[in-house]
């Protein structure tokens, strides 16, 4: 059984006076046949689609492992900050960062430590690094960062 697509035929009618005017409908799209033979006929309008904005997942601040302790922490948000000091302590420090957004950020420890990196459009990219310091000076911290870079970041112990 073959099941075609039926275009019911309607005219548009004005009345002028007392004369009535009427204009053919438009033409029907070709419904392709079942069988293997098409209609040579060429649609006159294209439709322009866009494509669907990107889904983008919400950038959240990086995670930490069991029998660590978050220092200090901040995000997510845009552009540069001076977040804030790291005590003095004993144990090693993990740095957690994730970023998105064409842009280069740096993570600054205040002191003597800088940490760069290249951030990527539409891709959260997870940066962890481990800095064994022994027992120092309180540190502070700053993310330099251009507007269009989103990031979050956690220091633990």
């Amino acid at each position: 059984m073959t099941i075609r697509q039926v275009v019911p035929l309607l005219a548009s009618c004005t009345i002028i006076g007392l004369a009535v005017a009427c204009t053919a409908p438009p033409p029907a799209n070709p419904v392709p046949d079942r069988r293997g033979t098409t209609s040579s006929a060429v649609p006159t309008e294209t439709a322009v689609t866009t494509p669907p904005p990107p889904n983008r997942t919400p950038l959240r601040m990086p995670g930490m492992d069991a029998g660590t302790k978050t220092v200090l922490k901040a995000g997510p948000r845009k552009g540069s900050m001076v977040v804030g000091d790291i005590p003095p302590g004993k144990d090693e420090l993990w740095v957690l960062f994730n970023c998105r957004g064409e842009g280069k950020a740096e993570i600054i420890l205040e002191p003597g430590y800088n940490m760069p990196f290249t951030c990527l459009d539409n891709l959260i990219s997870p940066i962890m690094n481990r800095l064994d310091l022994g027992q120092r000076e309180t540190l502070t911290v700053r993310i330099q960062a251009p507007d269009s870079v989103e990031w979050a970041l956690r220091v633990t112990r």
